[in-house]
This record gives structure tokens, sequence and C-alpha cells, in this order.
């Protein structure tokens, strides 16, 4: 298991955006990241108040952030300076609320690389309930030393 720090020293994503708390595992083509949906996130204010639901777009992000981890492992990339851009996204699908005490579980499998553009299949789980589903590709955009 890799914890936030082991996570930070991969990904550049910090504070309140880094939104996986553990890779559980890993490997060249997949693996399963954590978040801890807790009741003191930033968008539980405002989204919505008194009833606050995980957006759709935090749960791709989280998802995003799980293949730019193992992307970043593939390319042997560990010291947090190289960024990823999502280039698309498709067939984005969410099945059930995701809301403050779930654990989300973020499997994302290698669907194909190309030099520097990865692109992942990605579906996130609470227990055994699928709450979201996405394929997306990102750009690895790699820093000059």
């Amino acid at each position: 298991m890799i914890d936030a720090q082991g996570i930070e020293k991969v990904i550049p994503h910090r504070g309140h955006m880094r939104l996986i708390d553990e890779i559980r595992e890993f490997d060249d083509k997949s693996g399963v990241g954590i978040h801890y949906v807790r009741d003191d996130e930033f968008w539980c204010a405002g989204h919505f108040p008194g009833k606050p639901i995980m957006p759709g777009v935090l749960q791709v992000e989280a998802l995003a952030q799980t293949a730019c981890f193992i992307a970043l492992m593939n390319l042997g990339i560990t010291d947090g300076s190289a960024l990823g851009y999502f280039t698309t996204m498709e067939k984005i699908k969410f099945s059930h609320m995701v809301m403050p005490g779930d654990v989300l579980e973020l499997h994302v499998e290698l669907v194909m690389s190309k030099m520097r553009l990865y692109k992942f299949h990605g579906v996130a789980m609470v227990g055994d309930k699928k709450v979201a589903e996405a394929t997306f590709t990102a750009i690895m955009d790699v820093q000059d030393k």
C-alpha cells in the first residue's frame, strides 16, 4: 500500500485537489486507488447543503489521478515533475450517489499507450456497487530537468 506521502512523490496534485488517499495495488497496466469521502471536503457545503453528494466530475478526477500514478510509475517518473492532462473523456456513466463516509475504490486499467499518450478505463466502486465508470485519455507532460 502507498500512502498520501508516497502518492505526492509521484503525482503533482496537492491539498483539496489530491483525491486519492492510498494506492492499494498497482502494476504497469492497472491499479486500485482509494479515496475516503469525508464530510469536511470542500464540495460538501454546496453540493448539496444538508445532503452532500460527491460531484461526478470529482469521481472521474479521482479515477484519473489513480491512472496518472500508474502512467508515471510506468514511465519511471517518481519525483512529481510530470503533469497529466485530459485529452478525451468518453463513455462516462454514474450509477449511484457517493456520500461522506463512503470509501471510493478506484479501479483503473490501461487500455493503450503510445509515447506519452495513455488511455485508461476506470470503474469507481463503493462496496460492491459500481458508482461511476469512464474511459479517458491523457497526455503526460514530462518536464525537462
